[in-house]
């Protein structure tokens, strides 16, 4: 069927007629949708975009319908033929949106600060392509563990172990992990002196979920940081954090 075909089908009663063109895409931000396209000859700057969903896949050299309506003119999407990368490109543009990246290793941190484990890779880590919203819904879990000594030896009769899992943001944004948005854990018993010491010894898997706003757009990297208040009693080892998973969705 020709596309002019199609015209009496989409012209509402009185209204403006409705028409299908096909242009080139010539420049195209990913961050914004500013976008020059060529139609018939003629550069058009700044259509809208009706598939808002497939924008950010977008590129220059796609081919891609255009819906007019008087001097209104609209980009419906691209171009795609099925069983082809850009048809699968298409129907992956949401989950393409959610990275996740797990590490089931065990790795420890023995600083008030934030920074990376010892005995384990970085992270993990995932970069998300970041839109004009600037928000991205993070989750994060870990396994917390015990506190050890010099030796490997569990501390059992520690009174306080607070460990931190927190994530961040580097690339496009930059933000350091904070406490405010993070995984925190509390153990505490009676100090030095209370009748009866209690054996400690714990392990809790536990998940946080933050809503990141006010990112900048373009590619963002989110990774797990990890710290821990100070220790009593003190340790040259501090807790172990296990079975670390961290998963972003670019909203």
């Amino acid at each position: 069927m020709r596309s002019d075909d199609l015209v009496p089908l989409l012209k509402p009663d009185g209204g403006k007629p409705v028409g299908f063109r096909q242009g080139v895409i010539v420049s195209w931000n990913p961050d914004t949708a500013a976008n020059t396209v060529l139609v018939g000859g003629s550069l058009m700057t700044n259509l809208p975009i009706l598939n808002t969903s497939e924008a950010s896949l977008l590129a220059e050299g796609d081919v891609v319908g255009i819906l007019t309506s008087g001097p209104t003119w609209a980009i419906m999407g691209r171009f795609t033929i099925p069983g082809t990368p850009e048809a699968v490109s298409s129907i992956q543009s949401i989950t393409n949106r959610i990275q996740a990246a797990a590490d089931p290793s065990s790795g420890s941190r023995d600083s008030t600060s934030w920074g990376d484990l010892t005995g384990t890779s970085v992270g993990p880590s995932v970069t998300v392509r970041i839109g004009s919203s600037g928000r991205a819904l993070v989750l994060w879990s870990c396994e917390l563990g015990m506190v050890l000594d010099s030796a490997g030896s569990v501390i059992k009769y520690e009174y306080r172990n607070t460990p931190h899992v927190g994530f961040e943001i580097s690339g496009a944004t930059t933000r350091s992990a904070a406490d405010g948005h993070a995984l925190n854990f509390n153990l505490e018993h009676p100090g030095p002196g209370f009748t009866g010491a209690a054996l400690t010894s714990f392990w809790a898997q536990c998940a946080m979920v933050h809503l990141s706003t006010g990112l900048n757009a373009g590619d963002n990297t989110f990774t797990l940081k990890y710290r821990h208040d100070s220790l009593n009693p003190s340790a040259s080892v501090a807790s172990f954090f296990n079975a670390r998973e961290i998963a972003v969705f670019a909203l």
